[in-house]
């Protein structure tokens, strides 16, 4: 029999014991259990960075793996807390700010509860990861019943990925992510036309850089950018040898322009 795994995506960070105390958890219901840390370096706060990151990992994922995903500056308030089961049998347990949605939806929502915080004992007022998610988490990986602790809900948060907005010689888009490479991944799925040789690149409307377009770093020389499609299937910025994000002062949120280039 195929253990359970947990895979785990929060904005902890690694310098507090938040990320154990979370695994402690799951490990106190199931210590049979394998674990799987997506990241915990999602920028505080930051739930379309989380969504999306969580959207591009949890595909690569078998069925019937369950993820808790917190990114959750509403906790403690009037947010659900969601316990979301797909069609693909992967199952997402997290905040109802719209963290969960475009990994859920991704992988076909089959029905959506909440989780009845109410009747689970000595529940933090600010860390459902550990007390909530968690603690569901560890219930449903030890194969037990929980359906005395959730109810069905109707009205998840519908978060989505920005998508860009096409124009004439022209792509308008965001900044999702930088990964740790300086990367800057765009909301711009595939590849640009073939006809674009080399783009100007805009930040917040502000002029930036030219980059060439191309498919991998090496065809442009050191310490010149480059547009092309990473391993995420989006496009992105990057600096051969360099860092995209901190040569060009982009952070996830900004907007990114890119027009085509005549020279």
């Amino acid at each position: 029999m195929n253990k359970p795994i947990v895979a785990l995506l929060t904005d902890y960070g690694d310098m507090d014991t938040y990320v154990a105390e979370v695994k402690a958890t799951i490990l106190r219901e199931t210590p049979d259990v394998v674990l799987v840390d997506i990241t915990h370096q999602v920028h505080p706060q930051n739930i379309m960075q989380g969504a999306f990151l969580l959207m591009l990992a949890a595909k690569s994922f078998p069925s019937n793996t369950i993820f808790v995903a917190v990114v959750d500056p509403g906790v403690g308030g009037e947010r659900a807390a969601l316990f979301v089961e797909t069609t693909s049998g992967k199952i997402f347990i997290g905040p109802d700010n719209g963290l969960l949605y475009p990994a859920a939806a991704r992988e076909k929502i089959r029905q959506v509860f909440r989780i009845k915080t109410e009747l689970i004992p000595n529940v933090s007022n600010t860390f459902h990861g550990r007390d909530v998610f968690a603690y569901v988490a560890g219930l449903v990986a030890a194969d037990k019943d929980i359906a005395h602790l959730t109810e069905p809900y109707v009205s998840m948060v519908q978060l989505q990925i920005p998508r860009p907005v096409l124009g004439d010689d022209r792509v308008d888009s965001v900044a999702l992510h930088v990964d740790r490479f300086g990367n800057v991944i765009t909301c711009i799925e595939g590849a640009l036309p073939r006809d674009w040789l080399k783009a100007e690149v805009y930040v917040n409307d502000e002029w930036r850089t030219v980059a060439a377009v191309g498919r991998f770093y090496a065809e442009v020389e050191i310490g010149e950018p480059i547009l092309l499609v990473g391993g995420t299937g989006y496009l992105e910025l990057s600096v051969n040898g360099g860092n995209a994000s901190t040569t060009f002062g982009i952070k996830p949120g900004d907007k990114i322009s890119l027009v085509k280039s005549r020279a």
